[in-house]
């Protein structure tokens, strides 16, 4: 598999479970084209998902690092960042902290996490909104996963006036890539979701779990 190192295509996709309804994955990673099927101004830097009001799961254990109100051009909206100890995402080699990143969350749902706060596998974090709340953009969550060699943020003010987050030695990689290491791909391309289990054993569960629940259809 490829990782996809500072958004360079990785032509991986997702393989849901057999007689699971996993809530899909509507814009990749890379990708030139929004979830409306719109052409994009940017390359995408993360996937996009989610029903409205669907609740997005913590794909590996963590600790929040940051909660802030954020403006990307949408309007305010929340914003919540993960850091992940590669040693509990049982990873031996790479990089030693993993950031996920999540947007166009409500600020109001997310206000309560508390900086240092852990979180473990599976854990509700917030619900599917819209970019900035706006009923006129279609429900997503867009999810953003970075290496980092050391767990330090700085922060600046973008052009919307918005909070941003930097990291000089983070470097952005496709989330399907952590989703995929359980049970590599065989054509390195076709990654197997897997949903997260209350009642299974991750003790020894190598990357990320899906951040949607996945019902028996």
């Amino acid at each position: 598999m490829k990782k996809g190192y500072d958004v360079r295509g990785t032509s991986l996709v997702p393989v849901y479970p057999q007689g699971y309804a996993c809530s899909p994955l509507t814009s990749l990673y890379a990708s030139w084209v929004d979830v409306d099927g719109s052409h994009r101004q940017e390359i995408h830097t993360g996937v996009d998902g989610g029903r409205l009001g669907e609740w997005i799961l913590a794909p590996g254990p963590g600790v929040v690092k940051a909660v802030w109100e954020a403006n990307w051009g949408w309007g305010n909206e929340g914003a919540l960042l993960l850091v992940h100890k590669a040693s509990e995402l049982n990873l031996d080699d790479g990089a030693p902290f993993y950031y996920t990143v999540y947007d166009h969350l409500r600020y109001d749902e997310i206000k309560h996490l508390q900086v240092g706060q852990k979180v473990p596998r599976g854990m509700q974090l917030a619900r599917v909104s819209r970019p900035g709340g706006h009923a006129k953009y279609l429900p997503e969550v867009h999810w953003e996963v970075w290496e980092a060699d050391a767990d330090r943020l700085t922060w600046t003010t973008n052009r919307f006036g918005g909070r941003e987050w930097r990291n000089r030695s983070a470097r952005l990689i496709d989330p399907l890539y952590m989703l995929g290491l359980h049970e590599p791909p065989e054509d390195d391309r076709s990654v197997s979701v897997v949903p997260f289990d209350p009642a299974a054993d991750y003790r020894t569960f190598p990357g990320f779990t899906y951040i949607f629940d996945c019902p028996k259809s």
